[in-house]
């Protein structure tokens, strides 16, 4: 059984306990009694047997405690310590020797206040990571001459952020530096906690555990399971509220927020309403999905997706306020989710607004308000064709050249370059054909289906794209498309005709 326990003098008993998701020991040591149970809970939720092993001053018995961490473990089963502050430290230099690295898959290191040299190599069988915050640490040299190794010498660094946003550092192990972040901004109960490199360093943790110990979790799968195996159907389009709610876990506050309108919820509550006023009756029954890409990191997915759909209907979560416009409106929208223990625990969507407004007929790119800069006579913006430029396979194909326009207009402005048609939210007829006109069974993987638009306003007055004529012709001869279901999974397969 996956658990929580103490390992030191007079301690007895289990904190917390967990189902059985394989044996896999985790040794958590810091140099207080007691620990933040959060973060020992969070661990024990990803099905790792955690043992928590107190520094209290290291030395001869703290060395003991490390040792019997492995007391128990069958053939064959490994051990990971994740050590923080001076317990790192220690741990950093005690399983640099190899002689002390039996059945040691991965030392994971927050913000030692001392390490080795940075020259150093850990055992080829461990797999290292290290977290750095503050403004110095403490590097220990040992001098070696003609093979004879001198005393220890002590050094304090600067600690220069990594490369990168990333923040990774050039050393002989991986090892991250999170510059806005102060030592002990991965414990809940310190002022120092910062929640987004907590969340951050946890994601890198979590990935180097799983490899060490051979359990890398089919993550992708687990998040099609949420949206079709416990609910019935895609989360996004699921008018089953119960279900909605299901995935998300329940005890670490989950959120929700689309950006743009910075609507969503945090905490179950807050997120139960939600769902139930503002997003699963209030979607246009048009609404259709495709999914462009998807990221799979150790702990989230990001999914880039092509939407589409008709005004028909105020949208509350994208469109608060805004009456029906009967107007078509394609995006892309960008997802990234994040799961703990198997669970939904915060999901951001991201979607081009200003494109949405084009669209729908509330922004005119020509339409530039008082107090802009002088000379700016058209606003930066575009229509659907940025969401029809990322569905394209090639858009490049016929070696036309659809991207830098709007900068290639404002230098043909300025007497920089040649005038150029215009742009922004224009398309020319021939590129929207290019995109409408495909036939589905040319089309492979999972397709968007569309509603029929019986009143043909497919184009923007003005400022919009053009309206497809291949498509207005197909509905005037009566093309058949499938009929909408709105309760129906949004993105469905279909197989190319050979």
């Amino acid at each position: 059984m996956a658990s929580i326990s103490i390992n030191a003098p007079g301690a007895t008993g289990f904190i917390y306990n967990n189902a059985n998701l394989g044996t896999a020991r985790v040794c958590i040591s810091a140099e207080t009694p007691d620990f933040d149970t959060e973060t020992l809970r969070a661990w024990a939720d990803e099905g790792f047997d955690v043992v928590y092993a107190p520094y209290n001053n290291g030395g001869k018995e703290y060395e003991a405690r490390l040792k019997s961490v492995k007391d128990g473990l069958g053939v064959g089963d490994n051990y990971a310590v994740i050590a923080f502050g001076d317990a790192a430290s220690y741990c950093l230099d005690y399983y640099l020797k190899s002689t002390n690295c039996s059945r040691l898959a991965a030392l994971i290191a927050y913000y030692p206040t001392t390490i080795p040299d940075t020259r150093s190599r850990f055992p080829f069988s461990v797999r290292v990571l290290m977290h750095l915050a503050g403004d110095t640490v403490d590097v220990v040299t040992i001098p070696t001459v003609i093979g004879l190794q001198g005393k220890k010498h002590r050094s304090t660094k600067q600690i220069n952020p990594g490369i990168g946003t990333g923040e990774r550092l050039q050393i002989g192990w991986p090892a991250f530096t999170y510059e806005s972040a102060q030592p002990g901004f991965a414990e809940h109960d310190l002022e120092e906690f910062d929640r987004l490199a907590s969340d951050l360093a946890f994601s890198r943790t979590l990935q180097v555990l799983r490899k060490a110990f051979g359990k890398d979790l089919d993550l992708e799968n687990r998040w099609e399971e949420q949206l079709e195996g416990l609910i019935g159907t895609a989360r996004f389009f699921s008018m089953n509220l119960t279900g909605t709610m299901e995935p998300y876990v329940g005890h670490l506050n989950p959120t929700l927020t689309c950006t743009p309108t910075m609507s969503g919820g945090i905490g179950t509550h807050a997120l139960r309403r939600f769902y139930e006023q503002h997003f699963l009756r209030k979607l246009p029954p048009s609404m259709r999905l495709r999914l462009i890409s998807r990221t799979v990191g150790a702990d989230r997915i990001v999914d880039e997706l092509y939407a589409s759909f008709e005004h028909t209907q105020e949208i509350p979560w994208m469109l608060p306020g805004v009456p029906p416009t009967n107007r078509r409106v394609e995006i892309i929208l960008v997802s990234i989710v994040s799961l703990r223990a198997g669970r939904l625990y915060s999901e951001h969507m991201y979607w081009d607004q200003a494109s949405v407004l084009v669209q729908i007929g509330l922004l005119d790119p020509k339409f530039i308000p008082d107090g802009a800069p002088q000379g700016v006579d058209r606003l930066p913006v575009i229509g659907r064709e940025a969401a029809r430029r990322i569905v394209e396979e090639d858009p490049e194909a016929e070696g036309r050249d659809y991207h830098n326009r709007l900068i290639r207009r404002a230098k043909a402005k300025r007497g920089k370059d040649k005038p150029v048609e215009e742009s922004g939210t224009e398309m020319a007829k021939s590129d929207t054909e290019k995109v409408e006109s495909k036939p589905a069974g040319e089309s492979k993987g999972k397709t968007v289906q569309r509603e029929q638009n019986g009143k043909g306003e497919d184009a923007l007055e003005n400022h919009g794209v053009e309206a497809d004529e291949k498509e207005k012709d197909a509905e005037k001869n009566g093309a058949e498309e499938k009929p909408v279901n709105p309760t129906a999974a949004t993105v469905e397969d279909t197989k190319s005709d050979e």
